[in-house]
C-alpha cells in the first residue's frame, strides 16, 4: 500500500464518527478531488467505507472498515519500520532538529487553518 493511501488510513481512524472528504481535505493540504481518487481505491480493497452523515444528507462521512480495524495495528508497524529506515541517516541531534522544525511547521499550519 502506498504511503498517502497509509496515511488517509491514519487520518480516517482518528475520527470515530467518521470523516468528510472536505475535512480530509483540509487536514491533508491535499484536494478533495484526490482525496476522493485515493479514497477509491481504498474502498475498492474494502478498506474504507462511505456512509451518510445522520445530521446532514449532503456530507458522506469516511470510516474504516471492519478488516481495516482488524489489519489497522499491521500497517501501523509497517508503516513506522518503513519510515524509520529513512531516518537511520540522522544522528539523534539532527532527528531533535527535524522535530523542531516540524513542530514550528505544524504550529504555523494550525495557526493558519484557525484564521480563515
Amino acid at each position: 500500500m502506498s504511503p498517502p493511501h497509509v496515511h488517509l488510513l491514519f487520518s480516517i481512524a482518528g475520527n470515530k464518527e467518521g470523516i468528510s472528504v472536505k475535512e480530509l481535505a483540509e487536514r491533508t493540504s491535499v484536494t478533495p478531488g484526490a482525496i476522493t481518487q485515493f479514497v477509491d481505491g481504498l474502498v475498492e480493497r474494502g478498506l474504507v467505507t462511505r456512509e451518510g452523515d445522520l445530521n446532514d444528507r449532503r456530507i458522506v462521512r469516511l470510516k474504516l472498515t471492519e478488516l481495516a480495524k482488524s489489519q489497522f495495528e499491521k500497517f501501523r508497524e509497517d508503516y513506522l519500520t518503513s519510515a524509520s529506515r529513512v531516518f537511520d541517516v540522522l544522528s539523534n541531534d539532527e532527528i531533535k532538529q527535524l522535530i523542531a522544525l516540524f513542530d514550528k511547521i505544524n504550529t504555523a499550519h494550525d495557526i493558519k487553518l484557525y484564521k480563515r
